[in-house]
Formats: structure tokens, C-alpha cells, sequence
């Protein structure tokens, strides 16, 4: 199913802003085989933690597993977690320990929303066991600063900058 992803996506290449503007008018299809791709992929979670612009993938994950999402955002120049879900007593259950939680992004690039969101979880005393990204920019440094917090990245698409624009990646072997 990342391969119909994968497609769309190769279809816009090299253009980073057409890759940008694919992603925020993603078909329904298209966000459905990503889900399903996270859905698979993603370990167990109580919630999951949308930034700004993966709203709708993150509800549709959210239905595939039955769980709540939420979303953080940028109010005021300060980040915040937002979601009836935060509001409803019983809404966020954890099946284990403490509440467990995936944070969902459509493009990994500096990482600000996505370590926003693990810090601001972590406040709440939840433990983000992933950052799941449609797509991943490998010269942009969000797994970097996501790994420092010890946040394992999933996606299906994995994009290189290069002087002639974006392009698969093909120097991580599970990324071709």
C-alpha cells in the first residue's frame, strides 16, 4: 500500500514545494494507504498526537485502531496540546503502564511540532514511543533531534535533497 503512496509522491519529484502542496491536499486513498501503513507499522499506542496539517491522517489512524487523537499547535507562539479527548475522563486508557503515545506528522523536516509534541507529552507523563512521518526529509535535521529525545522515526517515503531537487533516498537500505 506505501507503494500508491510512493507513486503519488514520484509523480511531483524533484519539486519540494510540489511535494508540499501533494501532501496538504491529500486524496483520500492516498491517506488511507499511509494509515494503513502506520497502522501495521506503529506498536501499540492509547493515543496519537497530530501536528499541525496531519490532522486527518491521524483521525484516520485513530479510527483503524480505535483510539483517540489529539493535536498539538502553536498558540500565541507557544506550543499546547489541544483535543476533547484531553478533556473526557476515560477517553485516553492505558492498556498497560503509562499512557502510551504516537505523534503523527505528514513531513519530517527541522522537527519543531513533532519534538514540541514529545516534550508536551512527556509533561503529561507519556511515554511517545514513535514519530510517524509520511514522508521524511533525510537532509533535514528532525530525526536528529528526534533521536537525541531516543523517538524512533516510521515512514514509508524517504526524501534526499540534492542540487537538482528531492529524490528517493537510496543510501539507507530499507528506505529503496
Amino acid at each position: 500500500m506505501p507503494d500508491q503512496f510512493r507513486t503519488a509522491i514520484a509523480d511531483v519529484l524533484p519539486s519540494a514545494e510540489a511535494v508540499h502542496e501533494r501532501l496538504a491536499v491529500l486524496s483520500n486513498r492516498d491517506r488511507l494507504n499511509v494509515a494503513e501503513f502506520f497502522s501495521g507499522a506503529l506498536p501499540d499506542v492509547d493515543v496519537l498526537i497530530a501536528t499541525p496539517g496531519a490532522e486527518a491522517l491521524s483521525h484516520d489512524l485513530g479510527a483503524l485502531r480505535g483510539i483517540p487523537s489529539v493535536k498539538v499547535t502553536s498558540l500565541a507562539g507557544h506550543w499546547t496540546l489541544v483535543g476533547s479527548a484531553l478533556h473526557h475522563t476515560g477517553d485516553i486508557r492505558a492498556a498497560r503502564g503509562p499512557v502510551r503515545a504516537a505523534v503523527i506528522s505528514l513531513e519530517l523536516l527541522a522537527g519543531q511540532a513533532e519534538v514540541a509534541a514529545t516534550v508536551l507529552a512527556t509533561r503529561r507523563d507519556w511515554d511517545v514511543v514513535a514519530v510517524a512521518a509520511a514522508i521524511e526529509r533525510t537532509d533535514a535535521a528532525g530525526h536528529v533531534h528526534l533521536s537525541l529525545l531516543g523517538v524512533p522515526v516510521l515512514t514509508p517515503v524517504m526524501l534526499a535533497g540534492t542540487p537538482r531537487g528531492l529524490v528517493f533516498e537510496r543510501r539507507i537500505p530499507h528506505s529503496a
